[in-house]
This record gives structure tokens, sequence and C-alpha cells, in this order.
């Protein structure tokens, strides 16, 4: 290429030879200019940015109001026309917020409908109540929160051909938001308790055969002298079921049984720690007795008690904590209302339980006219009353 046809002219400084000092001049040049400005520069200011390094200016109020407009007007249109239930032009919260009342109002006809069934439960369970049991409890105008409350538990169960119950189970169970506390107090069914005149001293569990429901509340008022706010009665033909229903429950079995007598010619054992029981195992464990003494039976219905309440009461179980309870309450004759029945179950979720506050009545084992009877011992009895009945 011919040196007239280059697009471009070589730099040339003046004075120099075109050998390269041509570009050290213009170096020197532009070194001084530089040096010229920060000098006239006042103290302070600060070089402008590169053209190139500069952030886009922000956009206006005015721009970023037209933008949402145009948003809303977008899901407007969208939105014209479609149905009510449709999701069609929702946003992401506008979703979330339907999905959480959907999800709100499911949950509150589930327990609508399961206080439904709750509530026909229980007015089956009151009509069971005797006539003259009412009268004989006793009232508590602070109600069940805020003051003590004293419930009586009876476990009935029929011998075979009989069609009159006795008392297999006598319990009682003290609520106490004072102390923060729930205890109870179980008596063994064969306590010798003086019954009236006409049948003079007989097993507590025969007060069932002979009153029913009033009376064993009379038999344990004269035994213990402590008030009774509420009667539950639990029959145990239907105890099976409803152990089966919560789908089994876990007990501590405090002493092994092994090879123990059972009506119907049958032996059963149980190994000491825990064990997971079915209906029928339930109720096995809880009536035998040949093996030990009825504070030992005693011991392993409270036992299942708590496993049962624990498992009714239990956060997994919460969402079905009204057919729960319902099933519950089907085995059951109260004269608690739902009402009393909920703030029981609340009770018992907030009151702590500890293992000395778990009584069986003191006494010693006597034959007297051929019957085996538990006679109480007084000074120790009225020391375990006191101390169910304190802090």
């Amino acid at each position: 290429m011919s040196k007239s046809s280059k697009p471009y002219r070589r730099f040339r400084a003046r004075g120099g030879d075109g050998q390269g000092d041509g570009m050290d001049a213009l170096r020197k040049l532009t070194e001084a200019q530089r040096q010229s400005a920060s000098e006239d520069r006042p103290r302070g200011a600060h070089r402008a940015p590169h053209p190139s390094r500069r952030q886009p200016a922000p956009q206006s109020e005015p721009v970023r109001a037209q933008a949402r407009e145009d948003r809303e007007r977008h899901r407007a249109l969208v939105r014209a026309g479609r149905s009510w239930w449709s999701w069609r032009g929702l946003g992401g919260w506008a979703i979330t917020r339907r999905v959480a009342a959907i999800a709100l109002l499911a949950l509150v006809v589930w327990f609508a409908i399961g206080l439904v069934v709750f509530r026909s439960a229980v007015s089956q369970s009151n009509d069971r109540i005797q006539r003259d049991v009412p009268p004989l409890l006793a009232s508590q105008p602070k109600g069940m929160l805020s003051s003590p409350t004293n419930i009586l538990m009876i476990g009935s169960d029929a011998r075979p051909g009989e069609t009159r119950s006795r008392a297999d189970t006598i319990m009682v169970m003290r609520l106490d938001p004072d102390s923060g506390k729930i205890k109870y107090l179980s008596i063994p069914r064969d306590f010798r308790v003086y019954s009236g005149p006409r049948l003079g001293h007989i097993k507590i569990t025969e007060s069932y055969f002979h009153g029913g429901q009033s009376g064993v509340i009379r038999a344990v008022r004269r035994l213990t002298g402590l008030p009774i706010h509420h009667v539950v009665v639990i029959n145990f033909r239907g105890f099976p079921k409803l152990v089966d229903d919560l789908g089994g429950v876990t007990v501590y079995n405090a002493t092994a049984l092994k090879d123990c007598p059972y009506p119907g010619g049958r032996k059963v054992s149980f190994p000491k720690g825990d064990v997971t029981l079915d209906g029928a195992d339930a109720l096995v464990f809880s009536r035998v007795r040949k093996c030990d003494s009825d504070f030992a039976r005693a011991a392993r219905q409270q036992s299942v008690l708590r496993a049962i309440q624990k498992k009714v009461l239990s956060p997994l179980s919460l969402w079905r904590a009204p057919w729960n309870g319902a099933a519950v309450v089907r085995t059951l004759t109260t004269d608690m209302s739902t009402t009393e029945l909920a703030k029981m179950g609340w009770l018992q979720m907030r009151l702590r339980q500890e293992p000395g506050d778990r009584i069986i009545l003191a006494g010693e084992s006597q034959v007297i006219g051929g019957q085996d009877f538990v006679i109480g011992l007084p000074d120790e009895d009225l020391r375990q009353i006191h101390d169910f009945v304190g802090p």
C-alpha cells in the first residue's frame, strides 16, 4: 500500500524526527494538561464519573404510578367476565389469601360437624344418669376453671348371668387450678364400708350393686369426707371398642404379671415396662388381680385412664378431638355438660401430673365372715386424704 493511500496520517510532534519521540511529547503534553486541571479544581470537588459508569437515573413517581396502573388494568381485563370461583388473573398474594381462607373454612366446618357429633354423644350420656344423683352432687359457684373439682370415676361391670353391675373401679380425680395439679385417689374394690342399718358393712364395690350410682357416691362421701362435684361411670363392656377406636394405648406396667388366673379359665401375662395394648388387652390389664392385690390393680387402672386421656388430648390427634371425644363419651354415663367436659379436657392438658399425686387409699387385708375385705387404716387414710386435697 502506498503512503498516499493510508486512511490516517502519522502524528509527528514539532521538532520530532518521526522515530518515536513524537509519542513521548504527546504523553508529556497530556500529563501537563491533566495536572493543570487538577490544580484548578476547587478543594473538595469530585471528578465527574465516566459517562459509561454513571447509574441510570431513577424513574420518576409518575412513571412508576403509570406502570402500576398498567399492571392493574391488565389484571382487570384478565379477570373480566370470569366466575367468582375462578383463579384466572389472580396475583401471588391473592392466591395465598384464597388458599388460607379455604383452609380456614374447611377447618371451621370440620370442627362444627365434630361438635354436633360430640354434643349428641353427651346428650345420650346425660340421659343415663339416675334421677337421685344430681341432689347428691356438690355445687361449684366459681366453676371448674376457678376452683378445685372432685370427679368420681366408676368402672362398672356385671358378672355373667347378672343384670346389675358392681363397681370394679372407684377413683376420685381432683382437678385443682390453684395448685396447678391433677390428682387421683383410688379406693380398692374390697374396701370395707358401712352402708346403713339395712346392709351393714359391705365391700364398697357392692354399693353400686345395691344402690347404683347414688350408692357409690354416698359410700365415697362417707368414707373420705370429700365433696363430689361430678360423676363419670365407665361401662367396661364398651371399653375394648373405645381403646380400639383410639388405635390402642401404651401404658407403663410397674410389676411383671406372669400366668395370672383370669375369669374364663384363662391365664394372662404382661411384662414389666411399657406395654402397648389393644382394646381386649387393656380390659384384661385393668381387671386382673389374682397375682397381686387390689392396690396394684388400682395402679394399673390409673395408668390405663392416663393413657386414654393422653391419646385423646394428644396434639397429633387434635384434628380428631371432637370424634375421639365422642367415642369416649359414648362409653360413659355422666352429669357433665358439653361445656364442662370441654373444660375438663382443657384442665387435663394444662395441669401437671406427678407420681406422688397418684394415691391408693391404704388398708390391710382381712377375712371376715369368710369374705376377703380391705380394712382401712384411719390415721394413714386421713393423712392420704389431707395430701390429696392439699397443695
